[in-house]
C-alpha cells in the first residue's frame, strides 16, 4: 500500500471516529427529551388526579348546598302547614315535604358515594406523587449520567481531532482538499477498498483497467460511478507454510 494511501487511511479513520462521536453527542438532546418527557407523563397524570379529586370536591360542596336548601324548604313548607285549615291541604302539603324528604336522601346517597371516589381519589394521589419522587431520582440519575457521557464524547472528540489534524499534516494540501471534497459529499468514506472487483463505496463493478490501476497504486484511482477513491486491500496474511 503506497504511503499516500496509509496517510489518507489514518485520516480517514479519525474522520469516521469524529462522525461517530458526533452523531452520539447529536442523539443525546433527544435522549434527554425522552427521559424528561417520562418526569412530564408523571406530573401530569399527578395534575389529573387533583383534578378529579377537586371535582368531586366541588361536587360534594354543590351537594351539601342542595341538602341544605331542600332542608330549608321544608322548614318553609311546615310552617305554611300550620296555617293550613283543610285536612286535604295538609295532606298535600305533607306529600311535597316528603318529595322533597326523598330528594335530601338521594342527595346523601350521592354525597356518600362521592367521599368513596374522594378517598380512592387521594389514595392514588398519594401512589402517582411517590410515583413522581422515585422517577424524579430516576431521572436525575439519568440526566447526570448523559451529562457525563456527553462530556466523555466531547472530550474524545477533541482527542480525535488533534490526531486527524496531526494525520491530515502529513498530507499534500491539494490531496487532502481532493479528499475532504469527497468526503463531505459521501458523508461516510472517501476512500474504498476495491472488493471483489467492484467499489466497496458504491458497489458498482468497476471496469478491468480501474482494478489493474488500483492494484498497481502507482496513483490515487477515483471509483468512475461515485468518485471515491479505491485502493487495493491488504491481503490476510496465511498460515506459515514448513518446508521438510
Amino acid at each position: 500500500m503506497t504511503p499516500i494511501i496509509e496517510k489518507l487511511l489514518l485520516v480517514q479513520h479519525h474522520d469516521c471516529e469524529l462522525m461517530r462521536l458526533e452523531r452520539e453527542l447529536s442523539d443525546i438532546p433527544a435522549h434527554r427529551q425522552a427521559i424528561e418527557g417520562r418526569l412530564e407523563e408523571h406530573r401530569a397524570a399527578l395534575a389529573r388526579a387533583k383534578e378529579e379529586l377537586r371535582s368531586k370536591q366541588a361536587a360534594i360542596k354543590e351537594a351539601e348546598l342542595e341538602v341544605e336548601t331542600c332542608r330549608g324548604k321544608i322548614r318553609k313548607l311546615r310552617e305554611q302547614q300550620m296555617q293550613l285549615k283543610s285536612n286535604k291541604d295538609f295532606r298535600a302539603m305533607e306529600e311535597e315535604i316528603a318529595g322533597v324528604d326523598r330528594n335530601i336522601r338521594t342527595l346523601e346517597d350521592g354525597m356518600l358515594e362521592l367521599m368513596e371516589l374522594v378517598e380512592a381519589a387521594q389514595a392514588r394521589i398519594r401512589q402517582l406523587d411517590a410515583e413522581l419522587k422515585e422517577e424524579e431520582a430516576r431521572v436525575h440519575q439519568e440526566v447526570a449520567a448523559l451529562e457525563q457521557r456527553a462530556q466523555d464524547l466531547r472530550t474524545r472528540a477533541e482527542a480525535a481531532r488533534q490526531e486527524r489534524a496531526r494525520a491530515a499534516a502529513e498530507i499534500e494540501p491539494e490531496r487532502l482538499r481532493q479528499y475532504e471534497r469527497i468526503l463531505e459529499h459521501h458523508r461516510d468514506r472517501a476512500l474504498v477498498p476495491v472488493e471483489n472487483g467492484a467499489c466497496g463505496g458504491c458497489h458498482m463493478k468497476l471496469p478491468p483497467y480501474q482494478c489493474h490501476e488500483a492494484r498497481k497504486q502507482a496513483t490515487v484511482v477515483l471509483c468512475e460511478f461515485c468518485h471515491r477513491m479505491l485502493y487495493w486491500p491488504e491481503p490476510l496474511a496465511g498460515p506459515a507454510t514448513s518446508r521438510s
